[in-house]
């Protein structure tokens, strides 16, 4: 697997886009509802890396399998130096270890950014056992459960949220 963060083509960032948008669709672990046109995908990944925060994709093979980018977790500027991250993996790549990797590069990269001291994870969906894992083991601490704090496709769904000081 190789990590691509500088100089991304926007052949793959639209491959990252389809695995990002799956989740939308399909999960419950992102609060978005409706897809992502290229163009905001691509604008997100500009305002990101404008920040100086990271913004990566996982290759294997010529494929994208993955992607992860760190963004501002709130906008207050009590926060500036608190992060919330996002990590998605292809369905088809599940379970197979890769998610574990992609976050273990985002947090070597984190460490590069003196701004970033905390990295926040929320997770959606306190059923979502496999990123709970992947975090612990990347030895993020859960901090607790908001109950129903989001809505989707009819269902309410708790967000967890875990941190990892670095």
């Amino acid at each position: 697997m190789e990590i691509l963060n500088n100089k991304l083509k926007k052949s793959y960032l639209a491959k990252a886009l389809l695995i990002y948008n799956y989740f939308i669709e399909n999960t419950y672990s992102n609060f978005e509802e409706k897809k992502m046109s290229l163009n905001s995908f691509l604008s997100l990944k500009k305002e990101i890396q404008g920040n100086k925060l990271p913004f990566i994709l996982a290759k294997k093979n010529e494929k994208i399998i993955g992607l992860a980018f760190v963004n501002k977790f709130r906008n207050k500027s009590g926060y500036k130096y608190t992060y919330e991250h996002s990590i998605y993996v292809d369905p088809k790549m599940l379970n197979k270890g890769y998610g574990s990797k992609i976050l273990k590069e985002l947090i070597l990269n984190c460490k590069k950014n003196k701004k970033i001291k905390n990295l926040i994870a929320v997770i959606g969906g306190s059923n979502n056992l496999s990123s709970i894992k992947i975090h612990k083991k990347n030895g993020f601490k859960l901090i607790g459960t908001i109950k129903k704090a989001g809505y989707k496709k009819n269902k309410w769904i708790d967000s967890v949220y875990m941190q990892k000081i670095l």
